[in-house]
């Protein structure tokens, strides 16, 4: 299905802040001097989109865009239409979120505040709220979640108000107005994953830390998932492996693949939501322990075995449960162990 215009440019805007590509099909530009208009069209190809700060509106090749992009609380407006609030990841808790808000983590405590609410949240079940709204939108959710590094190249380009050309809004300089998109392809290849961020806060363990983590994409999933609740029914809500278990899981077992359905506990009640189309799927208690276990331990005969107290039943009875349980959501097209 063809996006609309305003669809196209939503997306285009969504792969900026991320940095995440597949958003649109080509790269996203995005220009702060407008006289630099015409050189960022020589690096656009047929499904780019450019980004121009205060851009001429009656240019059809460019997307204008008002405001200030990087002065936290101030306000971004694109295409007249797309309103962006930019915020302080520290700054979150005590905001209400009214509109779109694009959450940075630039600072050494943006960085701080974000590791420590994301172990508090496997630890607890504790999340910070406005995290979980709709409106949220984690700026470098490329870089966090841990995208392969080729994945990422030239997902956008940023052309300063003195001419650099950056990797993102806040990455690394590849370059100077002027210069071929080849060469600055071929300056990108270089980088470091925390590039991205390089130009607001570069210390070289960013990424070790990321990767020492490997929760974290796990974590990100689960921001996603909680905008599947209605706001009413959160506070009686548990996100089972995030302060919760059905089986008792052991620390060694670890979290989900961040493409795993989630367990919601309401009461007594389980649902499966698979946050990648948002379908959800009452289920019951055993076979909720089972698809935990399953999930965690990513063995079937290795989970049948963490899950068989917790359900009462014989080991192999429980192996025998959980593959009837995978080849139903299988069925489905539901994959609970979330390897893709």
């Amino acid at each position: 299905m063809k996006l609309s215009q305003q669809q196209s440019i939503a997306a285009a805007v969504d792969q900026w802040i991320t940095g995440i590509p597949g958003r649109i099909p080509g790269h996203v530009i995005f220009v702060e001097n407008p006289d630099h208009t015409g050189y960022a069209k020589t690096l656009a190809g047929e499904d780019s989109t450019i980004l121009v700060l205060n851009g001429d509106n009656t240019d059809p090749g460019i997307v204008p865009v008002t405001g200030s992009f990087d002065v936290a609380g101030e306000e971004l407006l694109v295409d007249g239409r797309l309103s962006l609030e930019i915020q302080d990841y520290v700054a979150i808790p005590f905001v209400n979120l009214v509109g779109v808000t694009v959450v940075r983590i630039t600072t050494k405590e943006d960085w701080q505040a974000f590791f420590d609410d994301a172990e508090e949240a496997c630890r607890t079940g504790h999340f910070v709220q406005q995290l979980t709204e709709v409106n949220a939108v984690l700026a470098e959710r490329g870089l966090l979640s841990g995208a392969p590094k080729d994945n990422l190249l030239l997902a956008r380009l940023h052309i300063t108000w003195g001419g650099s050309v950056l990797s993102g809004p806040y990455g690394t300089k590849i370059g100077t107005v002027g210069d071929a998109l080849a060469d600055l392809r071929i300056r990108s290849i270089a980088l470091r994953p925390e590039s991205a961020v390089a130009a607001a806060y570069y210390p070289w363990d960013i990424y070790e830390s990321l990767a020492a983590k490997p929760w974290i994409a796990r974590y990100l999933a689960a921001l996603d998932a909680w905008k599947f609740v209605a706001r009413e029914d959160r506070a009686a809500t548990r996100l089972v492996g995030f302060g919760a278990s059905l089986y008792g899981a052991a620390l060694r077992d670890g979290l989900p693949s961040a493409h795993a359905p989630f367990i919601l506990k309401r009461g007594n009640d389980h649902t499966l939501l698979d946050a990648q189309t948002g379908r959800l799927f009452k289920i019951g208690p055993d076979a909720a322990a089972i698809i935990e276990a399953v999930s965690n331990l990513r063995d079937v005969r290795v989970a049948a075995i963490a899950a068989a107290p917790a359900i009462k039943v014989s080991a192999a009875l429980a192996e025998e449960a959980a593959h009837a349980v995978l080849d139903r959501f299988g069925q489905l097209g539901i994959d609970i162990v979330g390897a893709r």
